[in-house]
């Protein structure tokens, strides 16, 4: 399996990279894409995938980062989507539950890194939270066809017109969450080609271990294991189809 959406560039895995490594290829994930949320993570991020042959890289400024970011942010980001390691953008999008950057200035950042992404044939990393129709509305009006949405957060009616347009989507432990319907179904419906998973660990440990700290992508075939359950499928079939589905994404092979 392939952990589309990890963060070993921040504490605390960051200290314990080589166990956590270890500890996921002992449950299969055998490749890790470490996601960049701002410049020095990003720069980790590549550090990370230089060192270690199972981790892979994306880089950009996360919208609650990008009030901080550097006036010359785009020209550090652009000389790392050059590393033949880093292998997407982002992660990029918008977010209106926390109050760190104003919506406005998330939105230019958002459009750049989906410029970005159409400008360099990589495909964007997007995260949105709280901010479903501007997310929507953004990503429809813009040229982009490449990219995943991940932890999806929101219903059916949302997913549809991203998934008409070409986009992925991805699900973190949240679609484990007992009372989690929404999300579950989406993961239920979709199709399953445009599928992949990921633990956005340290973050969002799946059930049986929710609440658990920190999550680790050793925690990925649980989510395998419940979207396996949704869609009455084998566990067995959801790895290889989303194994094949990020291979295909990224452009790598496992």
């Amino acid at each position: 399996m392939i952990d589309t959406h990890c963060h070993l560039n921040i504490e605390p895995l960051l200290g314990n990279a080589d166990e956590v490594i270890e500890s996921a290829l002992e449950q299969g994930v055998e490749k890790m894409v470490v996601i960049g949320i701002d410049i020095p993570s990003s720069e980790t991020a590549v550090q990370l995938a230089e060192k270690y042959p199972q981790v892979f890289a994306a880089v950009g400024i996360h919208p609650n980062d990008c009030a901080k970011a550097p006036d010359n942010w785009e020209n550090h980001i652009v000389d790392m989507l050059e590393h033949p390691q880093v292998l997407a953008v982002g992660e990029t999008g918008l977010d209106y539950y926390w109050d760190d950057a104003p919506p406005d200035l998330q939105k230019i950042f958002f459009r750049d890194h989906l410029d970005l992404a159409l400008a360099t044939g990589k495909p964007a990393i997007i995260h949105n939270r709280e901010a479903n129709q501007d997310v929507l509305q953004q990503v429809l009006e813009h040229g982009n066809t490449q990219g995943v949405f991940h932890c999806w957060p929101a219903g059916w009616d949302i997913a549809k017109p991203l998934l008409d347009k070409g986009y992925h989507i991805s699900f973190t432990g949240t679609v484990t969450f007992k009372n989690n319907l929404s999300v579950q179904d989406v993961a239920a419906r979709m199709p399953l080609e445009r599928l992949m998973l990921e633990t956005d660990s340290p973050f969002l440990t799946p059930a049986p271990h929710r609440g658990k700290r920190p999550n680790e992508p050793k925690y990925l075939p649980h989510i395998a294991e419940k979207i396996a359950e949704l869609r009455g499928i084998s566990i067995e079939e959801i790895s290889d189809k989303t194994t094949q589905n990020a291979e295909l994404f990224f452009n790598i092979d496992l």
